[in-house]
C-alpha cells in the first residue's frame, strides 16, 4: 500500500519560492520562452499536487494502481503545463499592455499546439518515477 500524506504547511511553505518567482517573472521584460515553459510547469505540477492530495491525502492506495496514476498524474501535469504556460503569456501581455506584445498570438498558439507532445512526455515521465519507486521500494506491484 503507498499512503499519501495530507497536504500541511510544508506543502503550503513549498508553493512560496514559485509564487516569488512568478512575481519577479511577471514584473521584468521578458520575452525568452524557457522561464514561462518552466513556470507553467511549475504552475501545473503544484496545481496537480495540491489537488492530488486534497483529494487523496491521508489514504492508502493499493500498489497496483501505482502505474496507472503516476501515468495520469504526468499526462495531466503535462497538458496543464502547456495550458498554464499560454495562460501566463497572456497575462503577461494584458499587465504590460505595450503595442507590441511581449507573446504574440501566434506564440501562444504555438505552446497550445504543443499540449499533446507534453502531455505524452509527461504521462512516461510519471510512469517512469513510478517504475523507479517501485524498484526501490523491493516489491512488485
Amino acid at each position: 500500500m503507498l499512503h499519501l500524506p495530507r497536504p500541511g504547511r510544508r506543502a503550503r511553505l513549498f508553493a512560496l519560492p514559485f509564487g516569488l518567482a512568478l512575481l519577479l517573472w511577471l514584473s521584468l521584460e521578458d520575452t525568452h520562452i524557457w522561464p514561462v515553459a518552466l513556470l507553467g510547469l511549475g504552475l501545473s505540477a503544484l496545481l496537480n499536487l495540491f489537488f492530488v492530495l486534497d483529494k487523496l491525502g491521508g489514504q492508502a492506495i493499493p500498489r497496483r494502481y501505482a502505474l496507472p496514476l503516476a501515468a495520469l498524474a504526468g499526462v495531466l501535469i503535462g497538458l496543464g503545463a502547456s495550458i498554464a504556460a499560454a495562460g501566463l503569456m497572456f497575462f503577461k501581455n494584458a499587465l504590460h499592455a505595450h503595442v507590441f506584445l511581449d507573446f504574440p498570438p501566434g506564440l501562444m498558439l504555438a505552446m497550445l499546439e504543443r499540449a499533446p507532445a507534453w502531455a505524452l512526455a509527461g504521462g512516461l515521465f510519471g510512469l517512469g518515477l513510478a517504475l523507479i519507486g517501485l524498484m526501490f521500494s523491493g516489491k512488485a506491484p
